[in-house]
């Protein structure tokens, strides 16, 4: 394929995501363009597969990916100079094409241990912002244990006004902790972390 008609397919592409003011910005992997778009619903996906160069569409991670081959890299190019280099995520391109191409020359074992691995990326991406307030409830809580141990002179009654609320404080970290792992999740994982929260809302329901 001509120079030429990468331009045509980058322009055809561009319209067909709704424009350059949906985008926000673009990578690409060895074989595919990953958009990340404003507005997903703007894109008009069955116009898109329709192109010549153009192998499928696909939605995930939070991306709309334009399946276009061994091509990819000389049709982002394309894509990239109709749009504006403002829009290219150079340092995420390369770490992704790094990945898909390990991907690619992994064992059985091998893809094996890298799920694995990813799975513990998301708990760990999940779980770290909030390590924080989990240690401080715990504290708390064993602040409130040790105060009211007879052993010290029980210095806080536990039927009083300071330890109900401040058992309360110690409390609502794990008794919500569902709502704020979902926040966190959807984060690492691009979704929509108001949705997941209200998920999680359900699961601490009386």
């Amino acid at each position: 394929m001509a120079q030429k008609d990468y331009s045509q397919l980058a322009q055809a592409i561009v319209a067909g995501v709704g424009g350059k003011e949906n985008i926000d910005s673009l990578i690409h992997c060895i074989t595919r363009l990953r958009f990340y778009l404003k507005d997903e619903s703007k894109a008009k996906t069955e116009e898109i597969k329709a192109l010549d160069g153009v192998i499928n569409v696909q939605k995930a991670s939070g991306q709309y990916q334009v399946v276009i081959g061994n091509q990819v890299t000389a049709v982002y190019d394309a894509v990239i100079a109709e749009i504006g280099t403002e829009f290219a995520g150079e340092d995420e391109t390369a770490q992704v094409v790094a990945a898909t191409t390990r991907q690619q020359n992994l064992t059985p074992w091998g893809h094996v241990k890298e799920a694995f691995n990813q799975l513990i990326g998301v708990i760990t991406g999940a779980m770290s912002p909030i390590v924080g307030i989990l240690a401080a409830g715990g504290i708390l809580k064993g602040v409130l244990a040790m105060l009211t141990m007879p052993q010290l002179g029980a210095l806080l009654s536990a039927k009083s006004e300071a330890y109900i609320v401040l058992s309360t404080m110690g409390d609502s970290v794990f008794y919500f902790l569902p709502m704020l792992v979902g926040f966190t999740a959807a984060k690492k994982l691009k979704g929509d972390p108001v949705l997941t929260a209200v998920i999680g809302g359900v699961l601490v329901h009386p």
